[in-house]
């Protein structure tokens, strides 16, 4: 009896653990983040867009919360994606520009900065990322030394969307005069899995999807975080022929400084990328994942001024004003955040890391994380503003002293000698330079932004000359990853 007595009251604690480590998880949500690149502002059906349809876009949005002053770190890709991925200011590290010259190993990340992906691992998330990295090549910057468990994609910071041999680029890819261009070498670096080539037959934004749907799949039981890196829509402009004859260059949205032809292609892309946010969110629904997976979807910085849309913002892509930086963005919870909510506080692209890592059960006060925790203010538990302020340091190299100050309403833009100051909240567009008028609040926020700016380090790198990008010191490299490719070294 005692024996039968023993057993039973060890099958009751195991019973009791598999509940209690069952709730646990069921507490840790999935997290997925889908970055579009140089997506406009107004280029989603939410915003207000007519020329391009974002049905799943848009669902994502009345399904969760549109955050009307969502920010990036930087108005340009790599700086951008290095503050997201690592949830840091990246003028803290030495980031400015974007890594120019993809097999120069000092360009991207350093070894001795931790990432988002490595603190969610050490959560017990399965990490995965898929599409563009740009964060480097070398064997340190690679993303399964980075934190993430799986990545499918490529590391340079913009890619065909065809392969090489594709009959569309007439063999230019195949017979390429030697040496390299630095534009040319960024796009055809090979796709890989992990540390491995692979080949891929499709429209690389439906490779890039397909693949997401697949991590998904395979880590259903665990919790996860995947980062959906897409490369769509920035240059160069491809996107399938039935997919642009959609999208007629006669029924475009007519902007200033934006041709047709380049809008129709955009549209196209933009609709596909669209398409892949939906394959995304129903195997989610397929899988009954939904609820307990919280979504993010932005761009990684403003529209390019010659395809894209960022009205009624100032600017675009590398620039300080609000086309540069304010970026669309939404997210989504069901059943923790409230459908259709309208949130215009601040908050910024740091914020999503250090809420992904304090919802995995991460103490994010002895983490290097720029961010806030805004699950209370995403939740509507809260309507405190999350930020008093932002900052940023932005310029394409060190020697730029330039930035932005957001306080409240207002906004500094700092371009070495010239000042700006503007009020969002009656000057969206920012038409209207206050910093004549307002003289004791410039020198306020001057004084705060120099302060801030005192963290700011000296760069990781510095861009090489032409001469030293067409040497074979960075022409070709012997990494397992580039074999078979163009650019691997055979000794």
């Amino acid at each position: 009896m005692l024996i039968k007595f023993n057993s039973i009251k060890t099958i009751c604690s195991l019973v009791t653990c598999m509940f209690l480590f069952g709730y646990t998880y069921a507490q840790k949500p999935n997290v997925i983040v889908i970055m579009a690149d140089d997506l406009g502002y107004a280029d989603v059906g939410y915003n207000g867009c007519k020329d391009i349809p974002t049905p799943n876009i848009d669902e994502l949005a009345k399904n969760g919360a549109i955050l009307t002053s969502g920010y990036v770190s930087g108005p340009m890709c790599g700086p951008s994606r290095a503050g997201f991925i690592t949830g840091r200011m990246q003028s803290s590290f030495g980031w400015y520009g974007n890594p120019g010259t993809p097999l120069d190993e000092k360009q991207g990340l350093p070894n001795n900065v931790s990432t988002v992906a490595q603190y969610m691992q050490e959560q017990g998330y399965v990490t995965g990322g898929v599409g563009k990295w740009h964060m480097g090549t070398a064997p340190h910057q690679h993303p399964n030394n980075m934190g993430y468990d799986e990545w499918y994609g490529f590391l340079s910071g913009g890619h065909l969307y065809y392969p090489m041999n594709h009959p569309s680029y007439n063999g230019k890819y195949l017979n390429t005069p030697k040496p390299w261009a630095m534009r040319d070498m960024h796009h055809s670096l090979p796709i890989i899995h992990n540390n491995q080539p692979v080949e891929w037959n499709q429209y690389l934004t439906h490779e890039l999807t397909e693949q997401g749907v697949n991590f998904i799949q395979k880590n259903k039981e665990k919790p996860f975080f995947l980062f959906m890196s897409y490369n769509a829509p920035h240059e160069y402009l491809e996107a399938p022929e039935e997919t642009i004859a959609m999208f007629p260059e006669e029924k475009m949205t007519e902007i200033p400084g934006v041709k047709p032809k380049n809008r129709s292609v955009y549209a196209a892309m933009t609709f596909e990328f669209d398409k892949g946010v939906g394959k995304l969110m129903a195997t989610l629904e397929k899988l009954n994942l939904t609820e307990n997976t919280i979504v993010w979807f932005l761009s990684d910085n403003g529209g390019m001024k010659r395809t894209s849309d960022n009205r009624p913002l100032k600017g675009a892509k590398w620039s300080s004003y609000e086309g540069g930086l304010r970026v669309p963005l939404v997210v989504s919870w069901p059943g923790k955040i409230k459908s259709g909510s309208v949130l215009n506080a601040p908050v910024t692209t740091l914020d999503i890391g250090a809420t992904s890592v304090a919802l995995a059960g991460g103490d994010i006060s002895n983490k290097e994380l720029d961010g806030k925790n805004i699950t209370t203010y995403i939740t509507g538990e809260t309507k405190e503003e999350p930020h008093e302020e932002l900052f940023w340091r932005i310029g394409r190299n060190y020697k730029e002293n330039s930035g932005v100050l957001r306080v409240g309403d207002y906004k500094l833009i700092v371009n070495n000698k010239k000042i700006e100051l503007y009020n969002l909240k009656e000057d969206l567009s920012e038409t209207k330079d206050l910093s004549k008028s307002h003289p004791k609040m410039v020198e306020q926020m001057l004084t705060r932004w120099k302060k801030l700016n005192m963290d700011s380090k000296p760069p990781l790198w510095q861009p090489l000359s032409k001469k030293e990008e067409l040497s074979d010191e960075y022409q070709y490299k012997d990494y397992e990853w580039l074999k078979g490719s163009p650019h691997y070294r055979v000794n």
